[in-house]
């Protein structure tokens, strides 16, 4: 069976992947949809293999992958909220001018001991936000790179995508730019 750490959404986004066809999917409650997901599954003979987010090929990693606990939901509520908080008192050091006077810590190994720890929870936009930050620090010795799965990666490039904007003859663009006067 599904393992119970994968949230509706998860499964829909799985059926959609891998074009499953589960009748009437999205009025299904999060029980009923992983029973006739599983039964789906049983029934395929072999699914289009997916390369870029979920790295599964065959029938049977698809299996393997959904009776474990979700990768993507590594961490209990509480955990959660611990890191949350963490990062938001990183986050008002940087904002105060990366001032120790002005936070809750008493010295930067405090800061960068447990920013290294929290670095694998990349997916956390709250853990991300203060990396960046953290590496902006004019003090900082070495640079902490999140660890984003590929799943995020793949949101974070859409979102970052230059996005062209058309309002009556004005041409509206996102994005990073350089502007240099001569």
């Amino acid at each position: 069976m599904i393992d119970k750490t994968f949230s509706k959404g998860d499964l829909l986004e799985i059926i959609s992947r891998f074009n499953i066809h589960v009748p009437g999917c999205n009025t299904l409650d999060k029980l009923r949809l992983s029973i006739m997901l599983w039964s789906e599954i049983d029934n395929l003979e072999s699914i289009p293999e997916d390369n870029e987010i979920y790295m599964i090929r065959n029938i049977e990693e698809l299996k393997t992958y959904l009776t474990k606990p979700n990768p993507d939901k590594l961490l209990t509520i509480k955990q959660k909220q611990k890191i949350m908080r963490f990062c938001k008192e990183v986050i008002v050091y940087c904002n105060n001018g990366y001032h120790l006077e002005c936070s809750i810590f008493n010295n930067l190994e405090e800061i960068y001991i447990q920013m290294k720890d929290i670095s694998v929870y990349g997916d956390i936009p709250s853990v991300r936000r203060a990396i960046r930050l953290l590496n902006q620090d004019p003090k900082c010795k070495e640079k902490i790179e999140p660890v984003i799965s590929n799943k995020m990666k793949r949101i974070l490039e859409s979102k970052s995508k230059k996005k062209v904007k058309k309002y009556y003859g004005l041409i509206s663009k996102q994005g990073s730019f350089t502007i240099s006067f001569d």
